[in-house]
């Protein structure tokens, strides 16, 4: 199970709508996951013009996370945003990446400086891929409710 919090207040629309987009990632990325985990989510205004990033995520150990988000990008950018960052929630859940020390990050068992250009890093890259099909499959979702294509499903 996924507890999501928002340290900060934001539109019922923008939250409703984060929401839905992380559970969506929690279902197609971490379904099989047994143990709970915890994503806080910090709003921040002009994080892209501040940081030069739309946002991150850190790992606050025992299955704790915060994802720092550009609250005042469009919700499309939010959303894409919010999946690529779910993607490293999953690769810090499954152990697939580690950051333990502020240099250095293991990934796939290898470690790299953290210094490395971000186009480099392999879980960026990753993400980047995974933020692309879970966008597009997420897109394909929300359009197929919307024309009726699963009426005959009972929520």
């Amino acid at each position: 199970m996924i507890i999501v919090e928002f340290e900060k207040s934001v539109s019922k629309k923008k939250r409703a709508l984060m929401i839905d987009a992380i559970f969506f990632v929690d279902q197609e990325l971490c379904h099989r996951l047994r143990k709970d985990y915890y994503i806080n989510i910090r709003p921040v205004k002009n994080l892209s013009t501040k940081e030069g990033i739309y946002g991150d995520c850190m790992d606050e150990d025992d299955r704790e996370f915060t994802i720092r988000i550009d609250i005042s990008l469009s919700i499309e950018d939010i959303i894409s945003t919010l999946m690529h960052e779910m993607v490293h929630v999953h690769q810090f859940i499954t152990g697939k990446m580690r950051s333990k020390w502020v240099h250095e990050v293991t990934f796939d068992k290898v470690v790299y400086p953290h210094d490395m250009t971000y186009d480099e890093r392999p879980w960026e890259i990753e993400a980047v891929l995974w933020e692309a099909r879970l966008t597009e499959r997420y897109s394909e979702t929300k359009t197929a409710i919307r024309q009726g294509l699963f009426r005959h499903l009972r929520w």
